[in-house]
C-alpha cells in the first residue's frame, strides 16, 4: 500500500504529518487520523470547520510514550509509559496527555499538526485530543465502541464526530471568526446560559447576540460584536477558547466583506491590534485517513 506521504492524490496537509513522521522515525506510520476544529457559538449550536488536528501515530511494544509536533519540534515528550502519571508534558502535549490518561496505551508514537493556535476560536486542543484519542483507540483498542470514546471526550468531542454543524442550519447564511489577538491567563467565568431558537437565520442571529450580552467579555469583543452588527449581520458574540478571545459572526454570505471592513475599522480606531479572520465552511468530523 502507498504510503499516504507519497499519494499525489491527497491534499498536501493531510500528506506533511506522515511524511513528518517517516523522516523523523525512518518508517511509516500505521495510519494517520483528523479531527476538525469546532466553533462552539452557544451550549448545543456548534458547527465543524476544515481547519484542525492531524495525527500520524504508530503502536510500541516497549512501553514507551513518544509523542512529537510539527508545530512544536524542539519540545517532544518522550516517556515510559509506567511513568506517564510523574511527568508533565509540554503545554502543546495536555490535549494528548488527558487522552492518554483516558485510554492508557502501553506504548505508541505520535506526530502531531495542529492548523491554528490555541485561542483562535476553533477549539484547536480539543481537536488534538479528539484525532490523538482515536488513534490511540485504533491502535490499542480497537474492540472500544466509537461512542463510548465520544463519551470521554465530552460535548465537543461529540461535536467534533459528529461533523458539519450541530443545533443549527448555515442555509443562507455565513459564519466568521474573529480572533481579537487576546490571550488571557485568568479563563472566563461561565455565563448564563441563554434559550436558543433556531426557527430561521435571524432568529439564530438574535440568539448569538443574547447570548453574547449575557456573559462577561473583554471590551475587544464588544467592539468586534458591535461593529459586525453595525454592518448588517444577523448576530453575533464572544467565544469561549481559552486562551483566546474570540468572536462568531452570523451574516449573509454576501456581507463578509462589509462585516471584515466595519470590525477592522472599529479595532483601528480604537488602537486595538488588527484582528485576524476566518470564514467557516462546515466541515467532516474526525476520522482515520488511512484504511
Amino acid at each position: 500500500m502507498t504510503d499516504l506521504a507519497d499519494r499525489p492524490d491527497v491534499s498536501p496537509e493531510l500528506r506533511l504529518v506522515p511524511h513528518a513522521f517517516r523522516e523523523t522515525f525512518g518508517r511509516p506510520a500505521t495510519g494517520v487520523w483528523y479531527s476538525p476544529g469546532i466553533v462552539t457559538l452557544m451550549p448545543g449550536v456548534s458547527v465543524c470547520a476544515r481547519w484542525g488536528a492531524i495525527v500520524a501515530a504508530e503502536r510500541r511494544t516497549d512501553g514507551v510514550l513518544e509523542v512529537v509536533s510539527i508545530n512544536k519540534p524542539a519540545e517532544p515528550w518522550r516517556v515510559p509509559a509506567a511513568e506517564f502519571t510523574s511527568v508533565n508534558p509540554p503545554a502543546w502535549a495536555e490535549p494528548v496527555s488527558r487522552v492518554v490518561s483516558l485510554l492508557q496505551p502501553a506504548g505508541a508514537t505520535l506526530m502531531c499538526s495542529v492548523d491554528l493556535p490555541a485561542g483562535s476560536g476553533l477549539s484547536s486542543p480539543m481537536a488534538l485530543a479528539c484525532a490523538a484519542a482515536l488513534a490511540l483507540r485504533d491502535l490499542w483498542r480497537p474492540e472500544m465502541a466509537l461512542e463510548s470514546l465520544i463519551a470521554l471526550l465530552g460535548p465537543t468531542g461529540t461535536a467534533a464526530f459528529a461533523g458539519y454543524g450541530l443545533g443549527l442550519d448555515l442555509d443562507g447564511a455565513a459564519l466568521l471568526v474573529i480572533d481579537t489577538r487576546i490571550r488571557r491567563e485568568v479563563p472566563m467565568p461561565p455565563r448564563v446560559v441563554t434559550p436558543v431558537c433556531c426557527t430561521s437565520v435571524s432568529a439564530l442571529g438574535r440568539s448569538l447576540t443574547a447570548h453574547h450580552r449575557s456573559g462577561v467579555r473583554e471590551p475587544a469583543q464588544d467592539l468586534a460584536v458591535d461593529a459586525a452588527l453595525a454592518a448588517g449581520a444577523f448576530g453575533a458574540s464572544s467565544l469561549v477558547d481559552e486562551p483566546g478571545r474570540p468572536v462568531s459572526v452570523l451574516c449573509e454570505p454576501g456581507g463578509l466583506s462589509t462585516v471584515r471592513a466595519y470590525v477592522s475599522d472599529a479595532f483601528r480606531s480604537g488602537n486595538a491590534l488588527a484582528p485576524r479572520y476566518l470564514t467557516i465552511k462546515p466541515a467532516a468530523g474526525a476520522t482515520r485517513i488511512t484504511p
